[in-house]
């Protein structure tokens, strides 16, 4: 049983990173919440004037829509399944 529990965490816990990337990646990633698009990373005049509050509702609503997500859940169900089993 300890064995099977093992298993259970560690593809969940794969699973749940592999949907992290997808949920970041798919977002556009840390350049479109920073919006810097030059090589060297340095921000500009034009680039600190931009609105944080829609920064930060772009944010939320990327969290909102990953804690909605059946990808996020099931691996998280996974974990919990492999803990209460290592307990038995």
């Amino acid at each position: 049983m300890q064995q099977i529990s093992d298993y259970l965490f560690m593809g969940s816990l794969i699973f749940l990173v592999i949907t992290f990337m997808i949920f970041f990646l798919g977002s556009g990633g840390m350049t479109s919440y920073r919006n810097v698009s030059n090589d060297t990373g340095a921000l500009t005049d034009l680039q600190m004037n931009h609105d944080h509050k829609k920064m930060l509702e772009k944010q939320n609503n990327g969290l909102v829509r990953l804690l909605k997500s059946y990808l996020f859940w099931i691996p998280v169900t996974g974990i919990i399944v492999s803990i209460v089993l290592s307990k038995i």
